[in-house]
């Protein structure tokens, strides 16, 4: 079905329409509520569905109202995946594309399509969401770090059991927070956002970037503070060494891909003079191939893996992660898109491309073609 709201300002006559076209639901109510006046389409398609982190979605059962409505579309909110399929389908599905903006934060389904992979110029701008994922994620990844110490899995089975402290060993021997360090893999906004959550509790956290940043006023004396990054290195290897927990939150691109696959987390190791620590994913799984990560918890480079994210979603049932207990399984659910943060995301880009004659040139959060990211 087609919904069309039209209710125009009389003094502003230059509003493109806004197309909807997401598995998230509540985009469109968000956005009336934040703009009683925002020109909006939103179309909802059997073909379409999705919870949480996952979506299903079949381009050939597209109605035809569906299709002709998506290639008038101007303006288009949508999942990159969603996105990518449609555009695998049909190349010309949206022709009349000027910018559209991602519900997420990650765009690689966009990247790994044939579509732009095959195309010399993609002839609209893809704007990233932004800005909203660095508390939910942070929250996530501090809260699996004190559920992995204090070994509340195994309180939940004693509990079960009627078996008071029956897991002795794993409920009475843990480490304080302030007694370790994090090592963050990434810190853009959600990193430092992690970083500055895991400084709360006491925590040491050393970052790997590309580059190291400097702070606002040049004092690099300051750079902790703002950032909650005790230590930046460029040094991956170093970088593994130094954490108790390990977190990714790098996304997936040409330089990303597979970075830690290859042995890369023996630096980790206790031989090497890690200190075996707990791997965490909620960046990419593409960052490690499976069979990598399984090696590397095998041979104790790693004590452990916490993963949100994985290469093929959702994990297919036959992966050895599955049935490890040194292993959590979570379906990418650490930062999912609320519907009430997209107008803070879109609504000031808007305002940017009715202000600038459509065009996308000032636009926030745009995604360089040429980087992947």
């Amino acid at each position: 079905s087609i919904k069309t709201t039209m209710r125009c300002q009389p003094t502003i006559t230059s509003r493109p329409t806004v197309t909807v076209f997401s598995s998230i639901q509540g985009i469109a109510e968000s956005l009336r509520h934040a703009d009683p006046n925002l020109p909006l389409q939103v179309v909802q398609d059997e073909a379409l569905c999705g919870y949480g982190g996952t979506v299903e979605f079949n381009p050939s059962a597209l109605s035809t109202q569906t299709k002709t409505i998506l290639q008038q579309a101007e303006i288009l909110i949508s999942e990159p995946a969603v996105v990518a399929a449609l555009l695998d389908h049909d190349s010309s599905a949206l022709s009349s594309l000027k910018w559209c903006q991602s519900t997420y934060a990650g765009v690689d389904p966009l990247f790994n399509s044939s579509f732009v992979s095959s195309s010399t110029i993609i002839p609209w701008k893809l704007t990233r969401f932004a800005g909203c994922f660095g508390p939910p994620i942070a929250e996530w990844c501090i809260a699996r770090i004190i559920e992995h110490e204090r070994s509340f899995v195994a309180t939940a089975k004693d509990q079960l059991q009627k078996s008071w402290a029956g897991s002795r060993d794993a409920v009475t021997n843990y480490r304080y927070l302030s007694s370790m360090t994090l090592t963050i893999l990434g810190c853009g906004d959600i990193g430092r956002c992690i970083a500055r959550a895991a400084k709360a509790f006491g925590m040491k956290t050393v970052g790997y970037v590309r580059t190291i940043p400097s702070s606002s006023n040049n004092d690099n004396r300051n750079v902790a503070e703002e950032t909650g990054v005790d230590e930046y290195t460029t040094d991956l290897t170093s970088a593994l060494q130094s954490g108790d927990y390990i977190v990714s939150v790098l996304p997936s691109t040409p330089t990303t891909r597979g970075l830690l696959s290859n042995g890369a987390l023996k630096a980790a190791s206790t031989e090497k003079g890690g200190l075996c620590p707990v791997f965490i994913n909620v960046g990419r799984g593409d960052v490690i191939d499976e069979k990598c990560l399984l090696e590397a918890l095998d041979k104790k480079f790693i004590s452990g893996a916490i993963l949100d994210v994985f290469v093929e979603e959702p994990l297919p049932t036959n992966s050895g992660l599955w049935s490890r207990p040194d292993v959590i399984v979570s379906p990418h659910v650490s930062g999912l898109t609320q519907a009430s943060d997209v107008p803070k995301v879109f609504l000031s880009n808007y305002q940017r491309y009715v202000e600038n004659d459509r065009s996308t040139s000032e636009l926030k959060f745009l995604v360089d073609w040429k980087k992947g990211y």
